[in-house]
């Protein structure tokens, strides 16, 4: 495939080559320098560019520049360099006498954004919110990378599923997948197009090479298609032409600092990044980035069986079918029947640890490479790859070790000043990746069938073993019988066994996670306001995606014989007007999407933003979208132990009878408010026989729909200005969304026996655990509305110090959508807030940043707890810090800070890690250093 792209990229340059004006013409040459208005020292890595064209040059050590183009005079030559302002000037003519002094960027609110309209904007003046972190930013998070620090931005949350998984959301509904928010790296989707999921940073940008981060919170399907729901998160790395030279980073640092469940442990991080211009032609960079670290655990023991949660004790003790969060092997469960009278007992085999299940020896490898080649002065050519290795524990239906994982992509591009096409694909490999729950499932098997095990627990438990010293009547003891022979952590047969099931693909005896999922997408924009701007401003766009499905079945229903692929494409149109002097700016766009599965979609959007005064504005918009179910969201066919989860497409449930009016299985509710029941009569002295029986009729066959895609109708309204001697910016936002088939999970239960034909033999199925639970895809049956506010302030005090805080309010609205079967998973705190202070240089190149962020506590639901809906994250706080100094003779800065300082742990995902503080040293070199 990437040999198909590169000859691409050499068909569209020559072609290109072929009727380009020619860079080598004679033509205009200016030529000056660039200093610093405050001390006359020259600035070197400044741009230098023709404005409305892609050429350009950038200062040199000297702050000297040169740079000849055929564009017909006047035109604007445009100056920019990071944390001054930028300034214009109009050329004439050849001119070799240019100096120019920069000033710093003292003023909030300058900077220019492009997610939010697709076009170039002030971020005053964005119809919609915005968050953006420039390059300063990131290079001052108190983070420990910058990955991290976005979650210090306003309504911005994270869902950190391992040290190597961290996932973004805004405005409700996380997950530690969360296919409703939309991540891209230089226009390319970050998504593991098996997974679904964001690899957010683990294979992403490196910290030397990203440029600015813009995220878009809310719907922005009409213009980036029908999986931009929740919000856009939109990465850009530096263009090897305007950051030119060597940069180096290296940073340890150390975590599990008074971790009760290991000792301390270091973490490394080294990165490193060249690029190169030649002639203002030509240009290519190469980035390289390695970490390494012990992650952090998961170690829950809280009882998740879905049966005994409420009702017996959190231990093994107390409750024989105790089932601990993170303890796997444990979802083997059977009803016994010990209790009196021979009523049933539900009883789980012994568990083990998820410690020692996966790895934690986490790391990452990621790599990049760019070819970037100047067609003409308006016509620039990239080839770039993509590459990230890397080993994490990853939580979705079950928790993953996701070991040498791997994703590479490979892009194609033109791109001018009003137009892009570009054409990529995703190209991912499970590597050696295993399911915990399975291994330890599998790894008890082994040594003893789950049916041996539990007739040796029963008899045991009834006297059968007591003349060998195990005390009848003890489900302690009966369970000490039954666990005679089982492998133990750190034995050598342990240890070749679980290498073994972790090898091994078939999930009735192996564990191993197999995908080679590829992703193929094209898309276009082109800006005809060159046209048409007399009247309206217009932009045009289209794509094409195919997804070609391939787990072999371990994932996906893509058994031998039953390949699976994928196709959509859609095309949208924006028009911009403004009006009265552009006081009063309109937006409005209309998108159509079509995927292969389901019926075509319209989804227009219309945004407008009124200037009150200078620097003062105004916004409102209405968006519509929708969302298509994912790849696993239509074919799933996953083992998750506590259920089985099955996708919502036809083909994907074939035989299973599962879905529709005719479904064989009961609903979750009634076969909970069943159970209750059975265990009262019969504790009432009632025979276990007769209440099953009299009971029978509380069990209700369950109907559940096939999956559709998802709509959405989002309102906003929000104000940002200036004021204060433009030294206060003041940013405030309200929203509401509406969503009709909500894409959830609602959770059956199938008995051996037909649920309608033969009701009391299913209910006996139903009382001694001849069941299967299964998690289907589908639709909440009533509408679910979200609304929420935020308020950001930042405000810049004399000498550099800036103090800046927001606050977040989240309310999820069910409806009617109150049945336990569902899972809506609204996964966000009520109530949220961050503040931070800094100063960049506040004595003799020496700069700082604090922050602090508190969440509100919150309910967590997931396919990881199939059937729970009442698991909370507890409300926590953290504080990052970092000073750093600047060694200017050097091109250096010396970092000393840590996230999480205080070292309270905490946890952001029910079944997740408890986080504790980092703490970290790292010294940056940069040529461009000032």
């Amino acid at each position: 495939m990437s040999k198909n792209l590169l000859k691409v990229w050499l068909l569209l340059a020559f072609f290109t080559q072929a009727n380009m004006d020619g860079l080598a013409q004679s033509g205009i040459t200016v030529a000056g320098m660039v200093t610093d208005a405050k001390n006359q020292e020259p600035l070197s890595g400044v741009s230098i560019f023709v404005k409305g064209k892609v050429i350009g040059t950038v200062t040199d050590k000297e702050g000297r520049f040169s740079l000849t183009t055929t564009t017909n005079p006047p035109f604007i030559l445009g100056i920019s360099y990071i944390g001054y302002q930028a300034q214009e000037l109009t050329i004439n003519g050849s001119r070799s006498d240019i100096t120019m002094a920069l000033v710093e960027q003292a003023i909030l609110g300058q900077e220019v954004v492009v997610t939010a309209s697709r076009v170039e904007e002030s971020i005053l003046k964005s119809p919609v919110s915005i968050e953006k972190m420039d390059l300063l930013a990131i290079r001052e998070t108190p983070a420990a990378n910058f990955y991290d620090g976005l979650q210090n931005l306003k309504t911005v949350d994270m869902a950190t599923g391992s040290l190597g998984f961290k996932i973004i959301n805004t405005r409700g509904f996380m997950s530690t997948n969360n296919p409703r928010f939309v991540q891209y790296i230089d226009g390319m989707d970050n998504q593991a197009p098996g997974l679904n999921i964001p690899i957010g940073n683990m294979v992403g940008l490196s910290d030397l090479d990203v440029q600015g981060v813009e995220i878009v919170p809310g719907a922005a399907s009409a213009l980036y298609g029908p999986n931009a729901f929740n919000g856009v998160l939109s990465m850009t790395s530096k263009s090897p032409f305007e950051f030119q030279g060597l940069s180096a980073m290296g940073r340890i640092g150390i975590n599990h600092v008074n971790d009760p469940t290991v000792s301390a442990h270091p973490l490394y991080e080294g990165m490193v990044r060249y690029a190169k211009a030649f002639n203002n032609r030509f240009a290519f960079k190469v980035n390289m980035a390695y970490s390494k670290a012990l992650d952090w655990y998961a170690n829950s023991t809280e009882n998740v069986d879905l049966f005994t949660r409420a009702s017996l004790g959190n231990n093994r003790e107390d409750n024989p079918a105790y089932n601990a969060l993170n303890v796997y092997g444990d979802e083997a469960v059977t009803s016994l029947p010990i209790g009196f009278g021979g009523a049933p007992v539900r009883v789980a085999r012994t568990g083990y640890d998820e410690k020692d299940m996966v790895d934690y020896d986490t790391y990452s490898i990621k790599g990049d490479l760019a070819l970037n080649y100047r067609l003409t002065e308006g016509i620039e050519a990239i080839y770039q790859y993509k590459f990230g290795q890397g080993t994490a524990v990853y939580q979705g239906g079950n928790r993953y070790s996701i070991n040498d994982f791997t994703l590479q992509q490979h892009k194609v591009e033109l791109k001018g000043a009003n137009f892009f096409l570009r054409t990529y694909a995703t190209l991912e490999d499970a590597g050696n990746t295993y399911d915990s729950r399975f291994l330890a499932l599998n790894l008890n098997r082994t040594w003893k069938s789950d049916q041996q095990w539990f007739q040796e627990y029963a008899g045991a438990y009834q006297g059968a073993a007591a003349s060998l010293g195990f005390a009848p009547g003890s489900h302690s003891e009966a369970r000490r019988f039954a666990d005679q022979g089982r492998l133990l952590p750190g034995n050598p047969e342990f240890d070749r066994e679980k290498d073994r099931i972790a090898t091994t693909s078939d999930f009735r005896k192996g564990a191993l996670f197999i995908d080679h999922t590829k992703l193929y997408h094209t898309e276009g924009q082109y800006d005809l306001s060159k046209w048409t701007h007399k009247i309206v401003d217009v932009q045009i766009g289209g794509n094409y995606r195919l997804y070609d499905l391939d787990s072999e079945g371990t994932v996906f229903s893509d058994t031998t014989g039953n390949d699976i692929t994928i196709y959509e494409f859609g095309g949208y149109l924006q028009a911009i007007k403004g009006l009265f002097g552009d006081r009063l700016r309109i937006t409005g766009s209309l998108r159509y999407d079509k995927n292969e599965n389901f019926k075509g979609r319209v989804t227009p959007r219309a945004a407008a933003v009124l200037t009150l005064a200078e620097n003062h504005n105004l916004r409102a918009s209405y968006q519509t979208g929708f969302r298509n179910p994912t790849t696993q969201d239509q074919f799933i066919f996953l083992n998750a132990g506590q259920a089985i989860l099955v996708g919502g497409v036809p083909n994907a449930s074939q035989g299973l009878n599962l879905y529709g009016p005719e479904s064989n299985a009961f609903t979750l509710a009634s076969v909970q408010a069943f159970g209750a029941k059975v265990s009262a009569d019969v504790a009432g002295g009632t025979s276990s026989s007769r209440a099953v029986l009299q009971n029978a009729g509380l069990l209700q066959p369950a109907n559940v729909g096939y999956v559709k895609p998802e709509q959405i109708r989002a309102y906003e309204i929000g104000y940002k200005g200036l004021t204060a001697n433009k030294s206060l910016l003041f940013d405030v936002n309200y929203y509401y969304s509406n969503y009709q088939n909500f894409i959830l999970t609602s959770t059956i239960i199938q008995p051996q026996n037909d649920v309608r034909t033969n009701v009391q033999a299913a209910a006996f199925d139903i009382a001694t655990s001849r069941f299967q639970p299964y998690q289907l895809y589908t639709n909440a049956r009533h509408q679910v509305s979200a609304q929420g506010a935020s308020l950001g302030l930042t405000y810049s005090f004399p000498k550099g110090y800036t103090l800046s805080g927001n606050t977040s309010w989240n309310k999820l609205d069910l409806g009617d959508t109150r049945e336990s079967d569902e899972t809506p998973g609204f996964n966000t705190p009520e109530w949220k807030f961050n503040v931070s202070v800094a100063n960049r240089n506040f004595y003799k190149n020496a700069g700082f940043s604090i922050a602090y962020r508190w969440s509100d506590a919150y309910v967590w639901q997931s396919t990881f707890i199939a059937g729970i809906n009442d698991a909370r994250i507890p409300s926590f706080g953290t504080l990052d810090a970092q000073i750093n100094y600047k060694m200017t003779r050097i091109k250096s800065i010396l970092k000393i800070g840590g996230s999480n300082i205080l070292n309270n742990y905490y946890r952001q995902v029910y079944g997740g890690p408890e986080v504790g503080a980092v703490y970290y040293v790292s010294l940056t070199f940069d040529e461009l250093l000032k």
